[in-house]
């Protein structure tokens, strides 16, 4: 079983640098964190799916992901939240 919290530490990795990740209760929810970088957490949510939200973001949901059941599921999955993590920082540095 691939929990949020599990997603969010391979996420960090695929980050590198100073990423840092952390696992809510139960690991229910994974926290990712970097110096000058908004904090980023995931959660399933009703429907099943993996949600991304930056805490400082008013928009709440930045992407949400289908469940993924095998290897290369789970890879392209946190590709995508790492990706997805990229565009936000980077459009927030814009701002």
């Amino acid at each position: 079983m691939t929990t949020p919290a599990a997603v969010a530490d391979r996420v960090a990795a695929i980050l590198g640098g100073s990423w840092k990740a952390s696992p809510g209760p139960w690991e229910a929810y994974g926290r990712l964190d970097a110096q000058d970088a908004d904090t980023y957490t995931l959660h399933v949510d009703d429907h099943g799916e993996l949600c991304l939200s930056a805490y400082l973001d008013p928009t709440g949901e930045i992407a949400s992901f289908r469940e993924a059941h095998t290897p290369e599921g789970i890879k392209a999955v946190t590709e995508a939240v790492a990706d997805a993590i990229r565009q936000h920082h980077a459009s927030a540095d814009q701002e």
